[in-house]
C-alpha cells in the first residue's frame, strides 16, 4: 500500500492544543454566564460542539506523546457529550430533558427547544466512534441504546443510516439484526456505481463494520485498509493541516470494535496509529 503521511511539526502540535484548550475555558466561561441562552443557542448543539472540540484534544495529545490513558479520556469525554444530547432528547429523567419541546413549525430551535440535527446518525456514529477510540466500549454501547431514527431522513441518508443501524445494533450485540442490517447495507454498497465521496467513505467503513458483525477476519481488514486509502485519498480540505489529517478516527475506532470482539488487525498504515489500539481480547471459545 502506498500509503504516505508526513508528521506534523512540533509548532502545529502545539497550536493545535492551545486552540482545542483555550476554546473549552470559552465555552465553559459562556455557559457559566448565559452567553448560549442570550444567543438562543441550544444546549444540544454546544454539547456536540464541544465533543468535536474534546476530539480535536485527544488527536493532539497523542501527536504530543502523551499517555494514552490521558488521550483515551478526552474521547471518551467526546461520546459522553454526545451522549448528554441524545439523553436530552429520549431521557425524561434527565435534568435538562427538551424531547417534549420542538421548535415551532418553520423556525430553528432555540435555548430550551429540541434539535434533531444534534441527534442525527452522524453525531450517533462520532460519538460511538470516540468511545471507542476511548477504548470504552460500554459507553459506544450506551450511545447505541438511546440511538433513535430520524422521522424524516433524506433520501440521501439512506447509507448513512444503513451504517449507523448495523453499528448500533453490533453495540447492542444483537446478532441477528446486525447480521441483517450487514446485508442490506453490502448490497447497496455493492449494487450500484458509488459516484458520491461520502457514498464511498461510507461503504468502506461498512465493509469493515461487517466484517466485525460477521466475525469475518479478511473482511474486516479488507475494509480497514479501503476506510484508510479512502480516506487518504479524499481528505476534505478542512482536514489539511489540523490533527484530522493524521488519524482516521472512523479505522481506529471500527479497529477496536474488532479487537473488543476478538478479531486479529493485520492492517499497517500511517493513518491508523498503533498506540491509539487497545489489545486484542481473546475468541469467546477461548
Amino acid at each position: 500500500m502506498s500509503a504516505q503521511v508526513h508528521a506534523p511539526e512540533q509548532e502545529q502540535i502545539d497550536h493545535w492544543l492551545k486552540v482545542a484548550r483555550d476554546d473549552l475555558k470559552r465555552t465553559e466561561e459562556d455557559l457559566r454566564t448565559g452567553f448560549y441562552e442570550r444567543e438562543d443557542i441550544p444546549l444540544q448543539l454546544v454539547h456536540v460542539g464541544t465533543a468535536e472540540t474534546y476530539a480535536d484534544l485527544g488527536r493532539a495529545m497523542f501527536l504530543n506523546g502523551e499517555p494514552v490513558e490521558a488521550v483515551r479520556e478526552e474521547f471518551r469525554q467526546a461520546a459522553r457529550l454526545v451522549l448528554k444530547s441524545f439523553r436530552m432528547a429520549y431521557d425524561p429523567s434527565d435534568p435538562d430533558y427538551v424531547g417534549d419541546r420542538p421548535p415551532p413549525p418553520g423556525r430553528d430551535p432555540g435555548w430550551g427547544e429540541l434539535s434533531l440535527a444534534a441527534v442525527s446518525e452522524n453525531e450517533f456514529i462520532e460519538g460511538a466512534h470516540w468511545a471507542l477510540m476511548g477504548a470504552d466500549p460500554a459507553l459506544a454501547r450506551e450511545l447505541a441504546e438511546w440511538y433513535r431514527e430520524a422521522p424524516d431522513p433524506e433520501p440521501d441518508d439512506e447509507v448513512g443510516l444503513g451504517y449507523a443501524r448495523m453499528l448500533s445494533a453490533e453495540l447492542r450485540e444483537v446478532e441477528k439484526l446486525a447480521r441483517q442490517y450487514a446485508r442490506v447495507q453490502m448490497e447497496w454498497c455493492t449494487s450500484r456505481e458509488l459516484t458520491e465521496l461520502y457514498e464511498t467513505n461510507l461503504c468502506t467503513m461498512s465493509q469493515a463494520l461487517a466484517g466485525i458483525v460477521r466475525r469475518d477476519a479478511k473482511a474486516f481488514n479488507a475494509g480497514l485498509a479501503a476506510q484508510l486509502e479512502d480516506y487518504r485519498l479524499h481528505m476534505e480540505p478542512e482536514t489539511r493541516d489540523t490533527d484530522e489529517e493524521f488519524i482516521c478516527d472512523a479505522a481506529v475506532a471500527l479497529a477496536n470494535l474488532g479487537l473488543f470482539r476478538g478479531l486479529e488487525v493485520t492492517v499497517s498504515h500511517p493513518l491508523l496509529p498503533p498506540g491509539l489500539l487497545i489489545a486484542r481480547e481473546p475468541p469467546a471459545s477461548a
